[in-house]
């Protein structure tokens, strides 16, 4: 019989459609026992960029079944022991704000969105996997 206690999580971009724009991104740590791996712990930021985005953590989250939902690309795993470190990761990477985004069609340098601020945490805690001497 499988365990059911998690141990690792299997860490993915998740994508989502929008009625305009490019796809929204957000960070999902699935159980690496859980069968599906559709749903699981949602990192993300929402809102719009030139009014300032918001950091949201939702930590029992079925991606799988939003009607938006549009694929997940697995990145790595991440022991059960590390979660308090990507969530202060997380939490304490800035969510987009630029205003330009409101102004300007196509500001130069372009304006940073939820796709650079996944990449972001993304980054940080890889480097904080390799540091720990775990492959990321």
């Amino acid at each position: 019989m499988a365990s059911t206690e998690t141990v690792w999580y299997n860490v993915y971009i998740v994508y989502f459609t929008q009625p305009s724009g490019p796809a929204h991104e957000g960070i999902a740590l699935v159980p690496a026992q859980l069968e599906g791996q559709a749903g699981g712990r949602f990192y993300h930021v929402k809102g719009t960029v030139g009014m300032g985005m918001d950091y949201e953590c939702r930590p029992g989250y079925n991606f799988g079944r939003s009607r938006s939902f549009k694929n997940k690309v697995y990145q790595f795993q991440l022991p059960k022991s590390y979660l308090p470190n990507f969530e202060y990761i997380a939490s304490t990477r800035p969510p987009p704000y630029d205003p330009r985004a409101l102004t300007e069609s196509e500001p130069n340098p372009p304006v940073r969105d939820c796709a650079a601020w996944v990449a972001e945490v993304l980054e940080e805690v890889r480097a904080l996997l390799r540091s720990g001497g775990l492959a990321a």
